[in-house]
């Protein structure tokens, strides 16, 4: 299974993975940044795992790819929707993202859903909205 799927875009489907291996960390990178260099907005659909495991190598490259991707990330990306079906997993993931710390380092609009018809029509929503940036 790919990580990054791009099949339905722009509608993005990334499943991340418990374990990203180090040398696998910046291909998934850079399958990311071949989906900036469309230069065309698209919406994200997360599931799997919310951090992969004993991925320190992929953990570290991508808070710094974040970093210096934020700019594009937050005038390509209309949104982005974690799929999880556990309430009580989403509720906790939710008062995460309530922390203003953790948002502030997400430049574009973000939710958690519990279902993958949900994620869809949030990502259909931002992607009919107009640009407010």
């Amino acid at each position: 299974m790919a990580i990054i799927d791009a099949s339905a875009w722009p509608v993005v489907r990334w499943t991340m993975p418990v374990v990203i291996p180090d040398e696998e960390a910046d291909d998934l990178l850079a399958a990311f940044d071949a989906l900036l260099a469309r230069d065309e907005r698209f919406a994200l659909v997360f599931d799997g795992v919310e951090r992969p495991e004993q991925s320190s190598r992929f953990n570290r490259l991508y808070k710094d790819w974040s970093k210096h991707r934020r700019k594009d990330l937050g005038r390509l990306v209309a949104g982005a929707a974690r799929v999880e079906p556990d309430e009580a997993k989403r509720k906790a993931l939710l008062g995460k993202l309530i922390n203003a710390t953790l948002t502030a380092f997400i430049p574009y609009p973000f939710k958690v859903v519990g279902s993958e018809a949900e994620a869809l029509q949030a990502a259909k929503d931002w992607l009919r909205a107009p640009l407010s940036r």
